[in-house]
């Protein structure tokens, strides 16, 4: 039977559906992105690369307090309750005020204490239609279509939305000072995005907003917090490199790592799907077996595209950057690593853990990868100092300390590892 028989005769709804529209959904806009990075270091230059690199690094941070977690807790109370409409309504409408709260607080945040420290309008309208579009990709209720596992119904039209958007980019980004355009065209994908997935989740799925009391989002909020923690320590590790490094080293060096940093997020963008669409089918099956297939079928593959890109990374980045690409081999080959250990980091990580009854430790996990990754630095500022090198090598030694933890924990408690309910 072909790949095309096989997926005709699929079971809606199921893993394999649910992880492939993941896989659509989540990797075309990382690879949207990658599309356009190559084309915007040519106009832009890597200074303005750099630019808007640290503003999407500061605004990442907005983007968890924003999410606060609400992806895995309110995705493994969707699996759960997933025919109770009404629940899920609530549910829905608890996350939304949560998340509304937050966007009024991260606005105050960047009026208050980030606006009056940069320079140009420019500047200022690059951070805010950052945060304009983290908010519209927050708002998106896909934790509800993840715990459904119907990711099929909303994947094609909204990557048609984002489609637009990126060509947006091609048709008005001409020169150096259109670089504030970049964040506003994604805001604008992300908008429309939203608008279609709302229709679909009031008039196709059946659910919408019900009216909440405070103390039920509070309540929501705290069951999240345990996931916020992972995040926030998740943030430090990936984001606050690319503000240092501006503080230290200027904009050339942030738009150099930055560009690093981009495809190791495409790479990243093709692993998550796996856990991600894993996640609820654990919570609700501990059907470890297929943890057991991803490691020793998908991570063969992974590991060979690592080393090809590693081997090939100069001339690679050349035909993607132009003549600048050159001076983002180093930093990629360094960073390489952090995209090897992250497969078996996530697919161990909250599917595996949570599965087991230890997701305490996923999320602890990342908090000792951030004490590592705050150690390193430390290290680096009192010994060969905190620069482009040295940020490299700690992506990959903080993606290796997560790891590290998480096979301690289950090996410690490996009798937790077996198919069937938890006993």
């Amino acid at each position: 039977m072909g790949l095309r028989e096989k997926w005709r005769g699929r079971t809606r709804h199921s893993l394999v559906e649910n992880t492939v529209m993941l896989y659509i959904l989540q990797f075309s806009t990382m690879l949207l992105s990658f599309f356009t990075q190559g084309y915007q270091t040519r106009v832009l230059g890597m200074d303005k690369i750099g630019v808007l690199g640290a503003a999407a690094y500061a605004t990442n941070f907005f983007q968890m307090l924003i999410d606060f977690g609400f992806i895995l807790s309110a995705t493994a109370k969707i699996s759960l309750h997933r025919d109770d409409k009404a629940l899920l309504s609530r549910i829905l409408s608890r996350v939304v005020a949560a998340k509304a709260l937050f966007m009024a607080l991260s606005l105050g945040i960047l009026l208050l204490f980030l606006a009056p420290g940069l320079t140009g309008e420019g500047e200022f309208l690059t951070y805010l239609f950052y945060l304009l579009s983290v908010c519209m990709g927050s708002l998106l209720p896909d934790f509800m279509y993840r715990g459904l596992e119907q990711m099929a119904t909303i994947t094609v039209r909204a990557v048609g939305i984002k489609i637009f958007a990126t060509i947006m980019i091609f048709v008005f980004i001409k020169q150096p000072g259109d670089y504030y355009m970049v964040p506003l065209f994604t805001a604008l994908g992300n908008c429309g995005a939203l608008a279609f997935v709302y229709w679909h989740l009031f008039t196709r799925i059946g659910v919408g907003f019900a009216r909440v009391s405070l103390g039920e989002v509070f309540r929501e909020i705290k069951d999240s917090s345990q996931f916020f923690l992972s995040k926030v320590a998740g943030s430090i590790n990936t984001s606050l490199s690319g503000v240092l490094l501006r503080a230290v080293a200027g904009d050339a060096a942030t738009g150099v790592y930055t560009n690093a940093d981009k495809v190791i997020g495409v790479a990243r963008a093709g692993m998550s799907p796996i856990a991600d669409s894993l996640y609820p089918h654990m919570m609700k099956h501990r059907n470890f077996s297929i943890i057991k297939k991803a490691l020793l079928f998908i991570y063969p593959v992974i590991l060979l595209g690592c080393a090809v890109v590693f081997a090939f990374a100069e001339p690679l980045l050349v035909v993607w950057l132009g003549p600048e690409g050159k001076d983002v081999a180093l930093p990629l080959r360094l960073m390489i690593p952090a995209a090897a250990f992250t497969f078996p980091s996530y697919v161990l990580g909250h599917p595996t853990l949570g599965a087991m009854g230890l997701m305490k430790y996923a999320n602890l996990s990342v908090a000792f990868g951030t004490g590592v990754y705050l150690l390193g630095i430390a290290a680096a500022h009192f010994t060969v100092g905190v620069g482009l090198v040295s940020l490299s090598v700690l992506a990959s030694v903080t993606e290796f300390a997560i790891l590290l933890f998480r096979v301690v924990v289950i090996v410690h408690n490996r009798k937790l590892f077996h198919d069937g309910p938890a006993g």
